[in-house]
């Protein structure tokens, strides 16, 4: 229970970044116990709503707007220094800063890093402290990753961790950017508890969501976000059942159909029709923790396939070693013949040239000053960042996968002005460029908005049609391309039979 009532106020507040305006005129509140459901496509101006509540961004100094934090009686102040410690966070960049900056730490050094606003901390905790992380560990049900390092830790569960660090501050708000995206039900079902329980205890509580988030009960409202401006606001089960007729996910009419993508360039397979991946008992293990166990899979060109599992089963580990980013334990074999035929290539930095990959340890890996185009391009030679003058053909490629995913107009802004879903489309754009024959997907459709989702499964199918092979890692079977041939589940590092196929 909150000993402190909170009011946030924004009166006609704008924001510019990077020099264009990211939100125009906002007028809204926020105060304990409130749940507040932001919606609206990629690049709406979510996310910059969410960091301008905060306190991370300051508005505009135009004269016109003021943002004020007033606690209990106190007069209300323009500076959230002094109450940051109490605003937990979780969003996509401050998933990527911990995969960056925190990946040999245990989870438990992360969480208890939240009531300092921090991403880690140093030296031993106190008494008081880890009563807080037992407590926390307990309400999420993640007790077993107390001792995981983050490397070790999937993307859900890494979510689940950062939502632990935001609650262990006992939040007078918790900000949520696109948080339930990509958790598995469980996953979602947990957190959804864990935050009834926050709103219930007087924590005001801001959801942004593409599709529209399931919220806790409580007093909710919604607004909707369109070029940064609010277009709808109101009762939250009103505004949203607006926003999904809207978007065509309620039964009502569809978004437009979605532009053909362009034609990548046709697979080369060897005469002989090798396997594109050998895996024979290999195992991986990440930080000393066995993450796959005894894997036995081959791909064969055109055999299109998709990954389920639990958050932790091992997806994304089972991609980075297809694509050859970590290697099996002694005893096990990863081969690629038919991406090194025909030319019978050794190197693995030439073979990894003929793979398109869209994960988030790829995003993570990359720096926000990159120009957009430049991140899309670095897909022609497979590498993170651009170290070599691109032809005018590859820029032209790079500009026509751009215009597809609709993110052309963000070709000279930097990655760290974007938001999650625009940045997902230049990783896809990024992973077609090179007219790849194997295309690895971790969860490809994650962030993206009902229309940019519908975009990119084309896309993705048109590459299958083409001759490209996928292999996509996804939570729910509606993420799942028509050309796909098998399925395949994963649990705890196994592979096993899939008994809903």
């Amino acid at each position: 229970m909150n000993d402190l009532s909170l009011r946030i106020l924004l009166d006609h507040v704008s924001v510019s970044l990077g020099g264009r305006r990211a939100v125009s005129d906002l007028c809204t509140t926020l105060a304990s116990g409130e749940i507040l459901l932001v919606l609206g496509a990629n690049g709406s101006g979510k996310s910059t709503l969410l960091r301008l509540l905060r306190g991370d961004i300051w508005p505009d100094d135009d004269g016109r707007g003021q943002r004020l934090y007033q606690l209990g009686d106190a007069p209300g102040r323009a500076s959230p220094i002094g109450l940051r410690q109490r605003f937990g966070i979780v969003s996509p960049e401050i998933q990527r800063a911990a995969k960056r900056l925190c990946a040999h730490l245990p989870a438990s050094t992360v969480i208890l890093a939240g009531p300092r606003d921090a991403l880690y901390v140093q030296g031993r905790p106190a008494a008081k402290e880890l009563t807080i992380l037992d407590d926390t560990l307990s309400r999420l049900n993640i007790g077993h990753l107390r001792d995981t390092p983050v490397a070790a830790l999937s993307n859900g569960q890494l979510r689940a961790v950062l939502l632990a660090r935001a609650l262990a501050c006992n939040p007078l708000a918790l900000f949520l950017d696109e948080f339930l995206d990509g958790l598995d039900d469980d996953a979602r079902e947990t957190a959804r508890s864990a935050i009834a329980q926050a709103a219930s205890g007087g924590t005001a509580v801001v959801v942004t969501s593409h599709q529209g988030a399931p919220l806790p009960p409580g007093q909710s409202r919604a607004v909707i976000l369109d070029c940064g401006r609010v277009v709808d606001a109101g009762p939250a089960d009103a505004v949203l059942a607006r926003y999904q007729a809207a978007m065509g996910t309620s039964g009502q009419p569809q978004p437009p159909a979605a532009p053909p993508a362009p034609s990548p360039a046709p697979a080369i397979p060897h005469t002989d029709a090798e396997p594109l991946i050998i895996l024979e008992q290999a195992s991986v293990f990440l930080e000393r923790r066995e993450v796959l166990a005894d894997i036995c899979l081959t791909v064969r060109p055109g055999e299109h396939t998709a990954l389920l599992g639990a958050n932790g089963a091992g997806k994304s580990t089972l991609l980075r070693l297809m694509a050859g980013e970590c290697h099996p334990a002694l005893g096990g074999r990863a081969a690629r013949p038919g991406l090194a035929a025909p030319e019978g290539l050794t190197d693995l930095r030439d073979i990894r040239r003929r793979i398109g990959m869209v994960s988030f340890e790829l995003e993570a890996g990359y720096d926000k000053a990159l120009p957009a185009l430049d991140l899309v391009l670095s897909g022609v030679s497979a590498t993170v960042g651009l170290y070599a003058e691109a032809s005018p053909r590859e820029v032209a490629a790079a500009k026509r996968w751009m215009d597809f995913f609709g993110v052309a107009d963000l070709a000279d802004r930097r990655l760290g002005q974007l938001s999650a879903g625009q940045t997902r489309r230049l990783f896809l754009a990024r992973a077609m460029v090179g007219g790849p024959r194997l295309l690895l997907l971790d969860e490809p459709f994650s962030g993206l908005d009902a229309v940019s989702r519908r975009s990119a499964m084309e896309a993705v199918s048109a590459a299958a049609r083409c001759g490209v092979t996928v292999v996509a890692a996804v939570h729910h079977r509606g993420e799942i391309i028509p050309e796909t041939q098998r399925v395949l589940r994963l649990a705890k590092g196994r592979l096993v039979p899939d008994a809903c196929r």
